[in-house]
């Protein structure tokens, strides 16, 4: 429904970007001073001094905590332009060629797996290409040349590439933990509350209901909290059944929440009868008796320059009202 805050499982790409960023800064000041002070190479000097201005640029927009993603694909397309002008102009023994075998690494931590693959593989057959054309002497075979820094590079490659497959793999089993029940498999109060962030910049109405299952304790005494926990997992799917499409939410216990967007009042109470009926009507068994349940909804409509905390309470004194009245039943 939204874009979450997620956990990481690895350096996050703005805190790579600046540590490297310094990196690229420092040994670019360096060979600066080299080829401009020892090598005469003015045209390569310039080029890098250029690199290592905007590379202490980049590091003290982070330091600010003003770092934008263009800043990465800016430092990497100076960078990889500055290695392979370096692999061509310079002197084959100099041995500039192998820093494009850092660039995968570089490549898919700060730009994920898709572009990381495609970089990549533009940067091997540029190198490829540039190893062919400078090694044809004595000292170096080109084909043998070649072949050999190509499987360097591919080894090099790959390793980046099954990397970032398992990260992302992580990350989303991370995010599952993060963000749902573990009891019900709906989401958690976390999802929740960024899925509310996200409607509210983009629903011109949004209604919550608080859906609470009447007298569960009883059950948990009567039956015990495995019957209980069996019985919240089935009240889960029966309410995700009654509004197909849309999340549940799970706040604690026997509580749980549905957010509705773009409908009107009399359409948010409907669909909260829907729900009610649902639930009236479902069988939950023990190991030998039929269990009958209702559930007592809230129903809140979010206010101009309502927080999060004001739309939960609302409804909440609304699910209040409906249990104290009686239970079974919806207030708004």
């Amino acid at each position: 429904m939204s874009t979450r805050q997620h956990p990481q499982t690895s350096v996050p790409p703005e805190a790579l970007h600046k540590w490297l960023s310094i990196l690229v800064c420092a040994l670019h000041s360096v060979y600066f001073l080299l080829n401009m002070l020892l090598m005469q190479k003015i045209g390569l000097g310039a080029v890098q001094i250029i690199v290592a201005a905007f590379s202490g640029y980049c590091f003290y927009s982070s330091l600010k905590e003003r770092y934008q993603p263009w800043q990465s694909y800016t430092l990497m397309a100076l960078l990889t332009f500055n290695i392979l002008a370096s692999a061509s102009l310079m002197e084959f023994w100099a041995g500039a060629i192998f820093w494009s075998l850092a660039l995968p690494l570089w490549y898919y931590n700060l730009f994920g797996l898709k572009k990381g693959f495609c970089f990549s593989a533009m940067i091997v057959m540029f190198s490829a290409a540039i190893l062919y054309l400078r090694t044809d002497t004595s000292l170096f075979m080109p084909y043998r040349t070649v072949f050999n820094f190509t499987l360097a590079y591919s080894s090099v490659w790959l390793m980046c590439h099954i990397y970032e497959v398992q990260r992302q793999k992580t990350s989303l089993f991370l995010r599952a933990l993060a963000l749902q029940d573990a009891l019900t498999g709906v989401q958690n109060r976390h999802a929740l509350k960024a899925d509310f962030s996200a409607v509210r910049k983009k629903a011109e109405s949004i209604h919550m209901l608080i859906i609470d299952v009447d007298h569960f304790k009883t059950i948990n005494d009567k039956f015990g909290h495995d019957i209980g926990d069996s019985v919240l997992i089935k009240v889960a799917n029966e309410i995700k059944q009654s509004i197909q499409g849309l999340s549940v939410y799970r706040l604690g216990g026997e509580e749980f929440v549905v957010l509705l967007k773009g409908i009107s009042d009399i359409q948010a109470y409907e669909q909260a009868e829907v729900i009610r009926k649902t639930i009236e009507q479902a069988t939950f068994h023990s190991h030998t008796d039929a269990i009958t349940l209702t559930v007592s909804i809230g129903i809140s409509s979010l206010q101009p320059g309502q927080e999060f905390t004001d739309f939960l309470r609302a409804a909440d004194v609304k699910l209040y009202q409906a249990k104290h009245e009686g239970r079974n039943q919806i207030r708004n």
